[in-house]
């Protein structure tokens, strides 16, 4: 049976880089039932960016409104069975439709993922971004989806699937596929993984994502709205994960952030702090993860980078040995 798809574009201002996603699918146009683009409010209508050949239906909202809520109004207008949600700036490799297609046709599913690469400055940084690998068995996707950010070029679902979830989430500015996602898996759908990346992410200074502080903390804020909709034994997975966005915000210098997230794991569960120095886990233990974060930075001051890179290498052996 042929399942209809539908490749929903979001875009704001990325201008030229538009006109290269959509080239990158040109010879797959045979395989894509239609191409829709969700202008955000940009400066540069992407109408302009729009090769010849590629019929791709255009929506524009006046007022910026962020890429949940445009994914959200291009998966209600779609007409496919399937849909794949992309950003402007991100490209396809040759084999993508016929991949999905292929998988669609031999074994239908809610969802199909990816794995991707990533490149900056037109330099490849990373061959396999997700490590999809680590998804063995069906149970496996939801902690993988709390202690990663599956991102959002990677998966194309069934469109009433996500329908039936809410789509996204639009009161989160950032971080908003990672709860996705998250959601998604505990509604333990059917899903494929194909191990092969398939599209490539660009990491650019000027994106959304490179907002750290708002990309982390709404990070934060996705798990305290799920710690109620998520099993209670996945609970300590969400603790771990707070923990350690709330050690990133903190060495960022966000520390009323980091507070935040440090709050949220205590509440969850007691974080094992295993990718910690040991010295960080006996003082968390006993005086807070906060406490434990400013001896840390102190340690950083203090102590030379190669005996503080050594103990990491130590720390890192012997969990191996452990698992």
């Amino acid at each position: 049976m042929i399942h209809s798809l539908s490749v929903l574009i979001t875009y704001h201002d990325e201008k030229e880089l538009l006109t290269e996603c959509l080239k990158s699918l040109h010879g797959q146009l045979d395989s894509c039932d239609e191409i829709l683009i969700y202008d955000d409010a940009s400066k540069v209508p992407p109408q302009r960016f729009i090769p010849r050949g590629i019929n791709a239906r255009v929506f524009r909202e006046e007022t910026n409104k962020g890429p949940a809520f445009g994914r959200n109004f291009l998966l209600n207008k779609a007409r496919g069975e399937y849909v794949h949600f992309h950003d402007a700036d991100d490209w396809f490799l040759d084999s993508w439709a016929r991949r999905i297609r292929r998988v669609l046709i031999t074994s239908p599913c809610d969802a199909i993922f990816t794995e991707v690469k990533s490149y900056q400055k037109g330099q490849l940084v990373s061959p396999e971004v997700l490590g999809l690998k680590k998804i063995t068995t069906p149970d496996k996707l939801l902690p993988f989806c709390v202690e990663h950010f599956m991102l959002v070029p990677s998966g194309t679902y069934r469109k009433d699937f996500v329908q039936k979830m809410g789509g996204y989430r639009e009161d989160l500015w950032q971080s908003e596929d990672f709860d996705f996602h998250i959601r998604l898996a505990n509604r333990s759908p059917k899903f494929e993984l194909i191990l092969d990346p398939l599209v490539s992410i660009r990491l650019r200074e000027e994106s959304r994502s490179q907002k750290r502080d708002e990309a982390l903390g709404d990070a934060v804020k996705a798990l305290q709205l799920l710690r109620s909709e998520v099993p209670v034994s996945l609970h300590p997975v969400l603790a771990e994960k707070a923990s350690k966005l709330g050690s990133e915000l903190f060495e960022q210098g966000y520390r009323k952030e980091a507070r935040e997230a440090f709050r949220l794991a205590k509440q969850l569960g007691q974080p094992s702090f295993d990718h910690k120095p040991s010295f960080y886990k006996k003082v968390a233990e006993h005086g807070g993860q906060e406490m434990a974060e400013w001896v840390a930075l102190l340690y950083r001051k203090v102590v030379p980078e190669k005996t503080r890179k050594d103990s990491r290498n130590r720390s890192a052996a012997k969990l191996e040995r452990s698992h």
